[in-house]
């Protein structure tokens, strides 16, 4: 095909300069075609749009201010600059993190310690001799 094309171009007698926005949209499509054969048809997937927080609280269940505060959990990209750009999110992102969260791995809870035994009183001081026991006489 690329000989076709270099043949067209080269009987057109055209400079590169003067190719409108349509031939050349042809010919990258056409180029990409082939990339995709070669690739075995791996192309890759149209990025998914972004929609906003209103959206994300509405699709799951959440108010926008709780979008807002996790954010950064949620995976959102600043559209635009300044001190507050919009934000966009992917929706199935969102969905991935929030099904992460949802549902934590369940961990065994730790086996319960055996109960303490009362400490007896003390029958001998540090040094080791032994204490007197004695009782209170009330009058």
């Amino acid at each position: 095909m690329t000989t076709s094309i270099t043949s067209a171009i080269a009987r057109s007698g055209r400079a590169q300069a003067e190719y409108d926005d349509d031939a050349l949209d042809r010919l990258a499509d056409l180029i990409a075609d082939r990339l995709a054969r070669r690739l075995g048809g791996v192309a890759p997937a149209k990025p998914e749009p972004l929609v906003d927080a209103g959206e994300i609280a509405r699709l799951h269940g959440k108010t926008r201010s709780w979008v807002y505060e996790h954010a950064g959990e949620l995976g959102a990209v600043r559209l635009g600059s300044g001190s507050r750009p919009r934000l966009g999110f992917s929706p199935a992102r969102v969905a991935e993190q929030l099904e992460t969260v949802d549902k934590p791995e369940t961990t065994p809870l730790p086996e319960p310690a055996p109960p303490r035994r009362r400490r007896q009183r003390a029958s001998r001081t540090a040094t080791g001799a032994p204490l007197l026991h004695v009782r209170s006489h009330d009058t």
